[in-house]
């Protein structure tokens, strides 16, 4: 067996990437008459002096005004990303294994060592000695086992990507787990650091009712639905008794909110998506954590049978009627980066020589009359949030669509949560306001979920064999080898475009003076098993 270290294998640059579904364009409340500024260069990655302040000061509750609510610490049934909830499932479960932004790398957490054969069909985790769940049973081979096959029968949302791909999982001893794969798969260690890398214990699931019970640093205090979610501190955890006594979790409506209140010492630490939010942020000087999530945010394009969009012409007029620039001035003053690429400026893998699809309104009208010619009415729906910035964003693509031909029917939903239903649950509309969050250190799992055509999450209806062939070959293909395939991906969807693209979104995450020890790993998450809340000493 070739023993290629984890570390080796899954250098990344710039952060982790996030949630799919809840990304719709950003949740604040910026409007169209923000003063325009230029856009600032952006820096990826931690934010401000992040210095060593000696030895941690013990108790206290840290308050994270979190970007959605855990209305569930079941892992299979709560989206495991920073912006629906993962973070709270981080503290009562941990990871396998966690992306490291220092070293930009994936590294063992719960498992101790991660390795591969030559094929990259097999994956080997070795476990930790002594870490326990918080009920004091062992976390063992055959506990990792059965919380996996667990996970994948309760139809988990990472299961669209895994369970196609994955042969089966067993204990080889005691602290050996092995992943067979039906195909190579470079970059599946990060699975193991969103949700099905998340243990439970074995009670957790053999109770007539699941039980959140984990192998992580803190346990389950109390929830309040829509209120709070308290958790307390373990002190038999495997890294060490937490500094903290208490991790917080509470829930506002829009960045606007969360902003207020940390502003005004309400919460330690939150998570902003909202480029004038993120911004504003950033000029207060406040320290944290930058990332940034290829096709933040998108029109969808409901590529199935009957709908518009089946028809390819009528995507390639919207993408030729749409301008970005324009978006970005209107709804965010300037302050967004807008792109009609997949892979923006602002990542590792843009591919600087495709050619993205220009501003040509002409050639959309062109385009629109082809289709009506061949029986289309003209009339398209769009699903868009009925913030500030997405009614703003609603109205600008209206206009665009509009001027290119097309009759469009705007409905303004009131939450994120109504747009999931509608677009990735019942898949009732036309285009629609969403993200689909593509990371910069696995690109792989998100464009598998969205565009694949075997993909039980591709809510575009959306088929291409193409397509299907790039990200088969994107799943195989290691480091910067997948530089290339991603530029074929990006110039075939600048040609059939599957979605969209807007934007990238850069998520930021800023925190108190006084907090020391937050962990940012994947998809968003924090870890807070080494923070606490103090003066330097």
């Amino acid at each position: 067996m070739k023993r290629t270290t984890l570390t080796a294998r899954l250098v990344a640059t710039f952060g982790a990437g996030a949630l799919m579904l809840s990304a719709c364009g950003g949740s604040g409340s910026a409007s169209s008459g923000s003063a325009s500024r230029e856009a600032p260069e952006r820096t990826i990655g931690t934010i401000g002096d992040q210095q060593d302040c000696g030895d941690p000061v013990e108790g206290g509750t840290l308050t994270l005004a979190d970007f959605a609510e855990a209305r569930s610490l079941n892992p299979a049934q709560t989206i495991a990303t920073g912006y629906s909830g993962g973070t709270a499932l981080a503290a009562v479960y941990d990871v396998l294994v966690r992306y490291d932004p220092q070293t930009q790398e994936f590294e063992p957490h719960l498992a101790e060592d991660v390795t591969s054969n030559e094929d990259l069909t097999q994956w080997t985790v070795t476990l930790r000695d002594g870490v326990t769940f918080s009920d004091g049973t062992p976390l063992n081979a055959q506990a990792v086992v059965d919380s996996v096959n667990w996970y994948l029968s309760s139809r988990g949302f990472d299961a669209a990507v895994i369970a196609p791909n994955l042969a089966g999982v067993r204990a080889e001893d005691d602290t050996t787990v092995v992943f067979d794969l039906k195909t190579p798969w470079a970059t599946f260690p990060a699975m193991l650091g969103q949700a099905m890398g998340m243990i439970v214990a074995p009670a957790a699931i053999q109770a007539p009712e699941f039980q959140p019970i984990g192998a992580g640093p803190f346990t389950l205090d109390h929830y309040s639905p829509q209120e709070e979610l308290v958790l307390n501190a373990r002190d038999d955890y495997w890294g060490g008794d937490p500094s903290l006594d208490q991790l917080r979790f509470v829930w506002l409506n829009n960045d606007d909110a969360r902003f207020e209140t940390l502003e005004s010492d309400g919460a330690d630490v939150t998570v902003l998506r909202d480029p004038e939010r993120v911004q504003a942020a950033r000029d207060a000087g406040y320290r944290g954590y930058l990332t940034v999530q290829n096709l933040g945010n998108v029109v969808m394009l409901n590529s199935a049978e009957g709908r518009p969009a089946a028809d390819p012409r009528v995507r390639q007029a919207i993408a030729l009627a749409v301008d970005p620039a324009v978006l970005n001035q209107r709804v965010y003053g300037g302050v967004d980066v807008g792109s009609k690429a997949v892979f923006s400026e602002l990542s590792q893998w843009h591919a600087p020589d495709v050619e993205v699809v220009p501003t040509d309104v002409e050639r959309a009208r062109a385009l629109v009359e082809e289709a009506k010619a061949d029986g289309f009415d003209g009339t398209i729906g769009y699903i868009g949030n009925s913030s500030a910035s997405g009614r703003d964003q609603a109205l600008a693509l209206q206009a665009m669509l509009e001027n290119a031909g097309f009759t469009v029917e705007t409905e303004l939903l009131q939450s994120t949560a109504d747009i999931i239903q509608r677009v990735f649950v019942s898949r009732d509309y036309d285009l629609s306001q969403s993200g689909l969050s593509v990371s910069e250190e696995d690109p792989f799992q998100r464009l598998f979920t969205s565009f694949h055509s075997q993909s039980a999450s591709n809510a575009s209806g959306y088929a291409n064999p193409e397509l299907d062939a790039l990200i088969t070959e994107l799943q195989g293909t290691e480091g910067k080898d997948r530089q290339e395939i991603l530029a074929a991906i990006e110039e075939l969807s600048q040609e059939d475009f599957p979605t969209l693209p807007l934007s990238p979104v850069t998520p930021f995450v800023p925190w108190q003076e006084d907090v020391h020890g937050v962990q940012p790993i994947n998809e968003g998450m924090l870890l807070f098993g080494d923070a606490w809340i103090g003066e330097c000493s």
